[in-house]
């Protein structure tokens, strides 16, 4: 039994260690530019994996996957720095619940490009999911309608990290974790850094490190992840990450002192619903 919940309880730290991180970017980004938030937190994350490398010394990396990890660490840069974005004028909350519009994509991603045939309960799920969205946006929170950038911004974010998802799966059949991540890192720290020097605020010793915790805490997470999916099957964890909506809101209320809306619950339930329609195949 205990053998069976172990992944079960990894997974569950895994989203509650990255549902942490993203609450720590959400309280820096009032003191800096989105692209200097997400310059500092891949550059405080490569750094903190380099590391573990030292450490851990996972190997050179393969020739014929350089350009696939090279394509994913820019759609990385993409989804996270869309994702701090949408966190300077989102809760942690709504933030997430529109993430979980990304397995969503993906079935719309293999419907329109893979050229899949279309069941009915696919286009249900769809529909569901972004009737979910629909709800979030025209939700009232504590500051009225939520704004379409972020709403945006986070749509985006899912969208890109459905792709780096789907790319994941292959380059986990080739390469160590360790230098998937590195690369993830790395590769988008080169692609902000023109960003970061336009809009450089110097943040004080306490702001960098709280960059690195929160670097730290991203790299911890998604380590956790991987290895609890290699311990049980993608269907058994995969309804864990839904918990980072209590953990959200439990950092919302603690941390930024906003409540979870009925509109955000409403609007989580009809996505989540959407979600497990779509993966029953």
């Amino acid at each position: 039994m205990t053998s069976r919940l172990f992944p079960v309880a990894l997974g569950l730290c895994a989203v509650f260690v990255i549902t942490l991180m993203n609450g720590l970017i959400k309280a820096l980004s009032p003191g800096f530019e989105t692209g200097q938030v997400a310059f500092m937190r891949y550059l405080s994350g490569g750094t903190f994996a380099l590391m573990l490398a030292v450490v851990m010394r996972p190997g050179w990396p393969r020739s014929d996957t350089l350009k696939p990890q090279i394509a994913r660490g820019v759609l990385g840069a993409i989804s996270g720095t869309s994702f701090f974005f949408a966190l300077r004028s989102l809760s942690l909350a709504d933030a997430f619940t529109i993430g979980f519009l990304a397995p969503l994509f993906m079935v719309l991603f293999g419907l329109l490009f893979l050229k899949e045939r279309p069941r009915g309960v696919d286009l249900v799920a769809v529909g569901l999911g972004f009737a979910g969205m629909l709800v979030i946006v025209h939700g009232a929170g504590d500051g009225g309608p939520r704004p379409w950038a972020g709403i945006a911004a986070c749509a985006l974010s899912a969208v890109t990290y459905a792709l780096a998802m789907t790319m994941l799966r292959s380059l986990a059949q080739k390469e160590a974790l360790l230098l998937i991540v590195l690369f993830q890192h790395w590769i988008a720290t080169l692609l902000l850094a023109p960003a970061a020097i336009v809009v450089w605020q110097p943040p004080s010793l306490a702001d960098t490190g709280l960059f690195f915790l929160a670097a730290a805490l991203g790299v911890i997470g998604h380590l956790l992840f991987a290895r609890a999916y290699a311990m049980a099957a993608a269907a058994r964890l995969a309804p864990l990450e839904y918990s980072a909506l209590i953990y959200a809101a439990a950092l919302d209320f603690v941390w930024f002192g906003t409540l979870v809306s009925t509109q955000t619950l409403v609007g989580a339930g009809l996505i989540i619903l959407g979600v497990l329609i779509a993966s029953r195949r």
